[in-house]
């Protein structure tokens, strides 16, 4: 498991870590879905799962999803991605990396995947998963 600190340094950005960590402060285990949920879409073909992007910067992109309890994003990457850091605010998630041993992740924690990782998660928790994604883009050419 990747602690937070080495994913700050991977992300090298102050404002991104920022924008991460504040929110950790505040997570109750037990809480239910944070942010602004009724804005998120539905993502197709994985019902109770939505997603809404949150930031789009030259440098990184930040989502933010919803994961109902029992709700499974299947298998799927983000090609464009050159690091991926997955925080989970509120519920429990089991995840797993294709490659790798499925994980627990309960809320508070953070996991680093590599750019462009296939990955999946089910929601094994009794209330709605929050989940902060920041994705690294590629310097334009």
């Amino acid at each position: 498991m990747t602690t937070f600190s080495t994913s700050a340094r991977v992300l090298g950005t102050a404002a991104l870590v920022a924008l991460v960590a504040a929110p950790l402060c505040a997570v109750r285990l037990n809480a239910q879905a944070i942010g602004a949920a009724d804005k998120a879409r539905p993502v197709q073909g994985d019902p109770g799962i939505s997603s809404m992007q949150v930031l789009d910067a030259p440098e990184y992109r930040v989502l933010q999803d919803y994961a109902e309890p029992g709700a499974v994003r299947r298998m799927h990457n983000h090609p464009d991605a050159t690091y991926h850091v997955f925080t989970l605010l509120t519920g429990q998630l089991l995840l797993t990396i294709e490659g790798e041993e499925a994980r627990e992740v309960k809320a508070g924690q953070v996991v680093a995947l590599k750019g462009g990782a296939r990955h999946t998660f089910k929601n094994t928790g009794t209330v709605t998963a929050t989940i902060v994604e920041v994705f690294g883009k590629a310097a334009p050419k």
